[in-house]
């Protein structure tokens, strides 16, 4: 599971320099209206790729968040070359020329990359805000996320058919390619073959004989080098070992009366067996090696023909591709690939690829029904009692696609469906495509729901602004408690004016403005204990009163139970 661990701002609107510390599970971001906790939203936004609108960044502004990553991310780092760590420091900095230097795990990355890492580590939803819950794609794996086993079962089993079909396609195409060749390049094939063939060439081969020629060259000073370090060694009466034995004879009659003696003794033993290894190992390779001339000879011929077929094609592994293609292009024209077989491969491979489409769309429509459903009761606990969610499916004709009954239709590896979420918020309104209708506070609620229906397309980090819009008293209380509840799963922050939703918060940031005038500037800090309880009050009535921290206290004693009541209730 995603998890985000530090944010740390500079210079970003009126934040000179604040970190966020942020735990597991539910946590809210409070403050006066004005203090700055749009700023926070926009700064995870920004650190994630996308753009910010106003003057919130400018020469120095500098966001740092650092993630603990899910597997989706760790293979995205890996395939663009990235270090990857047992956790991911995104790092944006703002220039004087108005750009910015995009970082990851200090490697510089280009703004679209950070922006498609983002989408791996966090799901924004806020006023104005580009996030992925308005992405067809996102839609789609979200869905199927929902419908749980059944569905990825399902996709794949489309993905494995697609795989299938790509490959049965390209190998009829490529024979049909090859079989229409003409007699020149007929003609050339056959003369690429008759001149590559007989060589059989071998990837490695010039390495291979440029060392051993280097060997039969020098074979005769090899031989003679060796000899003498034997002779060295452990030759009679005048190597090493004879005259190293020797004194060691007088090493030992001394050895009892001088202990440092016996020591040195003993080195000069085990060097004495060394050496009489090291005269043996010597005399042996003199023994091998051996002075051949017409072996020589030959792989210099070798050599000779290996360079021309180099000076010709490029390279020994050009050549044999040249060798591959020429062999195919001659299978083709003599009947060696039958089409009529590999025709039949394709026709199986379209005809599994549309069985596995027709069980992936069915499989997505329970689903969909399903979720409309669930999302629907969510709604309607998040003040939207007259919500209507719709999951619609979609086909695009496509004369190369696939076809499941009614013509062609455009196929990938998820199938044929276009999924689309669509929200009505009102009664009487006609669901349109989230990109369309609903507000920033609606498609934070959708989010909301969205995740607590189990459509959370891949558990990232959570964030939402507005979810609370018209939201008050028990309804607060109960989206607190969904918050807390999705936070069991997935990290949630969420802005909050709500004294019931900040209290089931497991952990709390609060946004203060500072100063006046030109000095103005807004921090953000953790609290805890007292302090929490005094901000949950000012949130109730604006001051902190004894009455309002007491009903404060209540607050964060009822979350506390609410919460606990809510895991034992799953557990049972």
């Amino acid at each position: 599971m995603t998890r985000l661990l530090e944010l740390r701002l500079r210079n970003f609107a009126l934040v000179r320099d604040a970190r966020l510390d942020c735990d597991p599970g539910f946590g809210a971001l409070s403050g006066e209206t004005g203090a700055g906790k749009s700023l926070c939203i926009a700064a995870v936004r920004w650190a994630l790729g996308a753009r910010v609108e106003g003057e919130a960044v400018g020469e120095g502004t500098s966001v740092r968040a650092v993630f603990e990553p899910s597997s989706e991310s760790v293979v995205l780092l890996a395939g663009l070359g990235i270090p990857v760590d047992d956790l991911v420091t995104l790092t944006r900095d703002a220039g004087s020329s108005g750009r910015s230097t995009c970082r990851v795990n200090g490697a510089l990355v280009s703004q679209a990359t950070l922006r498609e890492l983002g989408e791996q580590l966090a799901e924004v939803t806020a006023q104005g805000a580009s996030h992925r819950l308005l992405q067809r794609a996102w839609q789609r794996r979200a869905l199927d996320d929902s419908g749980g086993d059944p569905v990825l079962q399902c996709r794949a089993a489309m993905a494995d058919a697609y795989r299938r079909l790509r490959s049965a396609e390209a190998a009829l195409t490529g024979a049909r390619a090859a079989s229409r060749r003409t007699a020149a390049e007929l003609a050339e094939a056959e003369a690429s073959i008759a001149e590559l063939e007989p060589l059989r060439l071998r990837e490695g081969e010039e390495d291979d004989l440029g060392a051993e020629r280097l060997r039969l060259r020098h074979a005769t000073g090899i031989a003679s080098a060796a000899t003498l370090l034997g002779e060295a060694a452990t030759g009679d009466e005048a190597g090493a070992v004879d005259l190293l034995e020797r004194a060691l004879i007088g090493v030992e009659a001394l050895s009892g009366v001088d202990p440092a003696l016996a020591d040195l003794g003993a080195e000069g033993a085990a060097l004495a067996a060394a050496l009489r290894e090291l005269g043996v190992s010597a005399r042996r390779m003199a023994d091998r090696v051996e002075v051949d001339p017409i072996r020589l000879e030959a792989v210099e011929e070798r050599l000779d023909a290996l360079a021309r077929v180099r000076r010709r094609h490029g390279s020994i592994r050009a050549a044999l591709s040249v060798l591959e293609g020429a062999r195919r292009i001659c299978d083709a024209a003599r009947g060696g690939v039958d089409i009529a077989n590999l025709e039949a491969d394709a026709r199986a491979a379209q005809a599994g690829a549309a069985t596995a489409a027709r069980r992936l769309s069915a499989s997505r429509r329970e689903a969909g029904h399903a979720l409309e459903q669930a999302v629907e009761r969510h709604l309607a606990v998040l003040e939207l009692p007259d919500a209507r969610f719709r999951v619609t499916l979609g086909v695009v004709a496509d004369a190369d696609g696939v076809d499941l009954g009614d013509g062609p239709l455009r196929c990938d590896a998820d199938g044929v469906d276009q999924v689309e979420f669509r929200l009505a918020a009102n009664r009487g309104g006609v669901p349109l495509p989230l990109d369309e209708g609903p507000s920033g506070g609606e498609l934070s609620r959708l989010a909301l729901a969205l995740a607590a229906a189990g459509g959370g397309g891949g558990q990232p980090l959570m964030v939402l602004d507005e979810v609370d819009t018209g939201v008050g008293g028990e309804t607060a209380a109960r989206v607190g408690d969904l918050l807390a509840d999705i936070g069991r799963g997935r990290q949630v922050l969420a802005v909050t004016h709500r004294p019931e939703i900040a209290s089931r918060a497991g952990w709390h940031l609060l946004v203060s403005r500072l100063g006046g005038g030109d000095a103005v500037e807004s921090t953000v800090r953790r609290v805890d204990g007292e302090e929490r309880v005094s901000e949950i009050a000012r949130m109730m009535s604006g001051r902190t009163t004894a009455a309002a921290m007491a009903r404060a206290g209540e607050l964060l004693r009822e979350g506390n139970a609410s919460s606990g009541a809510g895991a034992r209730s799953r557990a049972g």
